[in-house]
């Protein structure tokens, strides 16, 4: 049995007031996407969710601010989220800790 994603989205994860892929301001909802440098927290629709239209992330400095702030909103540092990425593509799950 796994818990939550220790890597999704948090209560400090800020809820903007339009989807940053589409741009709709109805039906919204923070969620995650992953990126090669880590996760980072976005606001999307539902819609969006669905149908996986991720936000863009233009460069790779854009990519390392948005995953350092999600880290922020989790309480952890970059390493830690390497390694908790690291565990989960090795098939770590929850259970180790």
């Amino acid at each position: 049995m796994t818990g939550p994603d220790p890597l999704g989205p948090s209560r400090r994860c800020p809820r903007a007031d339009r989807c940053e892929a589409c741009g709709t301001s109805r039906r919204l909802e923070v969620a995650t996407y992953q990126t090669p440098v880590g996760v980072f927290c976005t606001t999307v629709c539902d819609p969006c969710v669905d149908t996986r239209n991720a936000p863009p992330v233009r460069s790779w400095v854009e990519a390392f601010e948005r995953v350092a702030a999600h880290c922020e909103h989790l309480i952890i540092d970059v390493d830690q989220m390497g390694a908790l990425l690291h565990r989960e593509q090795q098939g770590g799950g929850d259970d180790q800790g």
